[in-house]
C-alpha cells in the first residue's frame, strides 16, 4: 500500500513526519490512485462548502434571488477576510435585506493576517470577517427566499440544512451520514476519503446544473474562495479552468481537475495529524505523480513545492517535501 508523506527536515535530518490518506477517482467512476486505507472516515470540513453552496441552485434559489457569481464564489469561500472579500458579503446581505447580525458563524479576525496580509488590525471583530460568513450568507439566502425560519438556521432539522445534506448524500453516494458541529456551527459531515474523492469527480464532470456552475464560478473568482497568499487561490490561479481546489480543516484538502484532453478527476486527501501546514504541498505531490500539472504550471507552484522553514531571525533551517512511497 502506498504512503503519501510530508518530511520536515531541520539542517540535514529529518525531525518530522506527516502522513496523509489520499485517494483520486477518474472519470470512469473508478479509484485509480491512493494512499493509506481510504475507507477511513474524516470530516469533509470547509472542502464541503461547494456542494453545501450547490442548495443555491437545487433549491431555485440562485435563480430567484438572481444571485451574482461572486456572492456564489462567496458562498464555497474559507475567505480571509480582506476588504474585497467584505464588500462581497456585504452586498450579498443586503440583497437579501439582511445585515451581519444574522450571521451565526461567530466573530473571527481575518485569516489574512495568518499569511503575511498588512491591512489594518481592528480591536474587534464581528461574524463577516469569519471565514464561513459567506456559506452562512448562502444559507441565511435559502431561508429567506423560501421563508423559512431564520433564527435556528443550523439546526439539523432546519430545512436548509436537511437539503443541505440530501445534496451530501447525492454527490458523496451515500445515506445515514454522521454529523457533529464546525467550527462556525454549522453541521459537518463524517464520510470516508473515498466518498470525498467521489464527491470532487461530480464537479470534475459537471454532473449537474450546479456543478457545472460551481466549477465555473470557483475556477473564474480564485481570489475570492480564499486570498492572499493562500494555496487554494494560487493552484487555481496557476491552471486556469483546470482545476479547483477547497481546502478544510484538520489538513482536509479537495481538488477537480479537468485535463484538456477529456479526462477528470475527482482528488482527497486527509492529514492523519490533522495539521493543515503540508495539505496543499502533499496536494501536489500527488498531481506530480499523476502527470496533471505541466511545467509551466509547476514553475509557478514551486514555493509549494518544497516549504522552507525560517526561524524567528529569518534565517532559512530547514524544509518541508512531500514523498510518495510505493
Amino acid at each position: 500500500m502506498a504512503k503519501l508523506i510530508a518530511r520536515v527536515w531541520r539542517g540535514n535530518y529529518i525531525e518530522s513526519v506527516h502522513e496523509a490518506i489520499a485517494s483520486v477517482y477518474d472519470e470512469t467512476g473508478k479509484e485509480i490512485f491512493c494512499t493509506g486505507d481510504p475507507s477511513q472516515k474524516s470530516f469533509l470540513r470547509s472542502s464541503a462548502k461547494p456542494f453545501q453552496a450547490a442548495t443555491l441552485y437545487t433549491s431555485g434559489v440562485a435563480e430567484k434571488l438572481q444571485l451574482k457569481p461572486e456572492w456564489i464564489a462567496m458562498a464555497c469561500a474559507s475567505h480571509n477576510g480582506e476588504p474585497i472579500h467584505l464588500q462581497q458579503l456585504s452586498a450579498f446581505l443586503a440583497h437579501i435585506d439582511l445585515d451581519e447580525s444574522f450571521l451565526k458563524c461567530g466573530p473571527q479576525a481575518p485569516m489574512a493576517f495568518n499569511y503575511g496580509w498588512k491591512g489594518e488590525r481592528l480591536k474587534e471583530y464581528g461574524p463577516l470577517t469569519n471565514n464561513c460568513s459567506g456559506k452562512h450568507t448562502a444559507m441565511l439566502a435559502i431561508a429567506k427566499a423560501l421563508k423559512l425560519p431564520l433564527d435556528n438556521y443550523l439546526d439539523y432539522d432546519h430545512p436548509v440544512q436537511q437539503a443541505i445534506i440530501k445534496n451530501i448524500g447525492k454527490y458523496g453516494e451515500i445515506h445515514d451520514i454522521p454529523l457533529a458541529r464546525d467550527g462556525c456551527s454549522a453541521p459537518v459531515f463524517y464520510v470516508s476519503v473515498s466518498v470525498m474523492a467521489k464527491m470532487y469527480l461530480h464537479l470534475a464532470m459537471g454532473s449537474d446544473e450546479a456543478m457545472r456552475q460551481l466549477f465555473q464560478i470557483m475556477s473564474r473568482f480564485p481570489y475570492l474562495i480564499a486570498g492572499y497568499g493562500r494555496f487554494d487561490t494560487q493552484l487555481m490561479e496557476a491552471a486556469p479552468g483546470k482545476l479547483l481546489t477547497k481546502v478544510g480543516a484538520e489538513g482536509v484538502q479537495g481538488c477537480a481537475v479537468r485535463m484538456p484532453d477529456g479526462r477528470r478527476f475527482g482528488i482527497n486527501l486527509k492529514v492523519r495529524d490533522g495539521n493543515n501546514r503540508v495539505s496543499g504541498l502533499l496536494l501536489i505531490t500527488i498531481l506530480k505523480q499523476l502527470k496533471l500539472l505541466s511545467d509551466a504550471e509547476l514553475l509557478r507552484l514551486q514555493k509549494w513545492q518544497i516549504i522552507p522553514l525560517k526561524n524567528h531571525a529569518g534565517l532559512t533551517v530547514g524544509k518541508i517535501d512531500g514523498q510518495i512511497i510505493e
